[in-house]
């Protein structure tokens, strides 16, 4: 397979976006460096730059696929991201292709191949996530990348189905009515159900290796039957495209979805695709007339979804793809793809790197901030030293006392101040328990027990639904209670900020500021959804009764991915946050010890006044130096930020299609094939 050298505007920015994302990095590890060998890497240093890797090493973007059945999800992945290869990679023809949601990635520790969950693991009540990480249970086909059969072949296992008996097809949640009256119109008992339940695909094209996942789901039936991807794929996709087709518009079940699962989870990145516009074409009508026919279909979807038209795209997936693999560009003008592309491009790159920014730029500018305090605070220790100490040249011995004298005063003013900070100490020590055991796993697993029996009492849906709430309402309450006691801390060290601040002269500013408000969103978004999936159930049949079983399992490792996530940012806050108080502290009191030290050293006349003067000067001479090299550092981290993607040009999609493809068709010239498949659209830059 030959992979195509113009890649798309999405594919284009997904390489520069890694190659911009490694040069942040690069300039982060120079800063540990430096800090390191400057000792000046203190616990607030290291959580900051942590936190940068942590944002760096992410995974990177994801684009989610939902439709019902033939709506042409498959074709429209092959024409955005396969078309290079020159044929369909994914499979795609009439009818259901895919059996089970499907998520396509690159990861460099692991062979390429096609993991796949056999549909029996349903039946045990563990959710997805747990599954992920136990090697034995999947069943694992390998291939060679260079190779189209071998990749086919090997993704072609998506669409594989096995009879059962319909009992067997309840207990697994998978019974379906329409499956169950086809296999009786057939003469069978046994009713049809996928083969595996998720599919893992390893594959080196160039997108995955530069950091995008595809998730390919396989009907809206399996958003009700698989929790994780109401849980998590979904919600957490920087894009989803929700598919429609021309020839059948929104149904009810389209507009169901759309607003349980895909509206309500992200305010951007969320675009219905009406496909299959080329059904529309028609040589007995005139381009206008064609062009109005999609106009009103695309408002019809607007109006349906709630969308804004912007937000709706016509396309023709299957002219797309071959316009782009015979290199036609009147006709991959008229499939309309290159105004989804500039829209993917946006959301997925432009929008991110415009997040990541600002957060890498709070990050590094705190952790150069607290820096900056520490080296002024010693240099203007040591300006004030070599003033003290230059104003004792020719004074006598009663002088020099009454310095020492205001020295030791000094110390002693600061010395009360201290056992204010210790006590302070013992305050958020306390406050740091409270938000310890209210995110501890023990408290979870608690709340989880307790869930389970009030589910296990009841085959109703009040019982289950009981369950579901308790486990949800408690874990809410040990977040709002973690929460206050975050929020009494930030106000303590606000204080003490302030005090040394004003009565020491310490360069604080203010206490890095902390909320779980983020995870309480994402309880409240579990808790939304848990009501409008299992709300109107009345009695809990068997397949009901095992669904809701499967979501109480996945809301649980959720919530320990909350718990988890939320307890690392607390403690590393409260870490970070009393570090730059700590540092200060310590270099005012080794200032302090120093000023003493000197004139003692002069009374007792072992060592003359110049030479304490020269001595005190190299040290301010050694911190200019360094904070000379820190503002190096920051003019990196900042060339590096400012180091943005190169632009390609924007694709012509201001003209109608219809209009481009005539153009095109007269032999209009300077029109090459690139642009089409590099849409960048210039007017929506930052």
């Amino acid at each position: 397979m030959t992979r195509d050298k113009t890649m798309s505007a999405v594919s284009d920015d997904l390489v520069e976006f890694a190659r911009w994302k490694g040069g942040i990095d690069g300039a982060i590890r120079r800063f540990e460096r430096w800090c390191e060998a400057s000792g000046l890497n203190d616990q607030a240093i290291q959580a900051r730059t942590r936190a940068i890797h942590d944002r760096l090493s992410r995974r990177g973007v994801s684009v989610a696929f939902v439709a019902e059945f033939s709506r042409g999800k498959s074709e429209l992945i092959n024409a955005l991201f396969f078309a290079g290869f020159g044929e369909r990679i994914v499979p795609s023809s009439a009818g259901r292709t895919t059996m089970c949601p499907t998520e396509l990635f690159w990861d460099p520790a692991r062979p390429c191949g096609i993991r796949l969950l056999p549909i029996e693991t349903r039946s045990q009540a563990r959710s997805l996530a747990d599954f992920r990480a136990e090697e034995g249970v999947w069943h694992e086909i390998r291939f060679d990348a260079e190779s189209a059969h071998q990749v086919k072949a090997a993704l072609s296992c998506v669409q594989e189905q096995i009879p059962v008996d319909p009992a067997r097809a309840e207990e697994l949640g998978l019974l379906d009515e329409d499956g169950l009256a086809q296999a009786r119109q057939g003469g069978s008992d046994r009713v049809l159900i996928p083969k595996w339940r998720h599919a893992l695909v390893n594959f080196p094209h160039p997108l995955l290796q530069a950091g995008l996942s595809i998730i390919d789901t396989p009907g809206l039936n399996a958003i009700g039957t698989e929790p994780e991807l109401t849980l998590r794929m979904i919600p957490e996709a920087d894009a989803v495209l929700f598919l429609l087709a021309a020839d059948t518009g929104v149904t009810r079940s389209d507009i169901e979805v759309w607003r349980e699962h895909i509206a309500t989870s992200r305010q951007t990145g969320r675009f219905a695709v009406l496909n299959k516009i080329d059904g529309l074409w028609d040589d007995l009508r005139s381009h206008a007339e064609i062009d109005a026919e999609i106009g009103k279909q695309v408002q019809g979807v607007a109006r349906d979804l709630g969308l804004d038209e912007t937000a709706v795209f016509p396309v023709s997936a299957q002219k797309a793809l071959n316009a782009k693999i015979h290199q036609d560009p009147a006709l991959l003008a008229r499939s309309r793809i290159a105004a989804l592309e500039v829209a993917l491009s946006e959301v997925l790159v432009r929008q991110h790197r415009d997040i990541l920014t600002e957060n890498l730029q709070h990050e590094f500018r705190e952790a150069v901030r607290n820096l900056d305090g520490s080296l002024q605070s010693r240099h203007r220790n040591q300006v004030e030293q070599l003033f003290e100490l230059n104003g004792l040249r020719g004074k006598n011995r009663e002088v020099m006392n009454h310095t020492a004298a205001r020295i030791r005063g000094e110390r002693d003013e600061f010395e009360k101040s201290l056992r204010r900070l210790h006590g302070l100490r013992a305050v958020f020590q306390r406050h740091g328990e409270v938000v310890g055991r209210a995110l501890s796993i023990d408290s979870l697993k608690s709340h989880v027990r307790h869930s389970r029996e009030l589910m296990k009492s009841s085959n109703f849906s009040t019982g289950l639904k009981q369950g579901m709430n308790s486990l949800l309402t408690k874990a809410a309450a040990d977040m709002a209670r973690a929460e206050v006691a975050i929020q009494e801390v930030t106000t303590l060290m606000t204080a003490m900020y302030r005090t040394f601040s004003v009565e020491h002269g310490l360069t604080l500013g203010s206490p890095m500021l902390f909320s779980l408000s983020r995870h309480q969103d994402e309880l409240s978004r579990l808790s939304t959804l848990s009501n409008q999936r299992f709300g109107a159930i009345a009695l809990a049949t068997t397949e009901k009764h095992m669904v809701m079983r499967q979501f109480l399992e996945s809301i649980t490792t959720r919530l320990r991915e909350i718990h988890a996530a939320a307890a690392r940012d607390a403690h590393s806050w409260l870490r970070a946050v009393m570090a730059p108080i700590e540092g200060q502290v310590r270099e005012h009191q080794a200032q302090l010890k120093r000023r003493m030290e000197s004139v003692r050293r002069i009374l007792e006349a072992n060592d003359t006044l110049d030479e304490r003067i020269q001595e005190i000067r190299a040290l301010k001479e050694d911190v200019e130096e360094r904070l000379k090299g820190l503002n190096r550092l920051k003019q990196e981290f900042v060339q590096a930020l400012e180091d943005l993607p190169k632009q390609a040009p924007a694709p012509a999609v201001g003209l109608e299609a219809d209009t481009l493809a005539r153009l095109l068709d007269a032999g209009l010239e300077g029109l090459d094939e690139e642009p089409l498949h590099s849409a960048h659209a210039e007017a929506s830059l930052p």
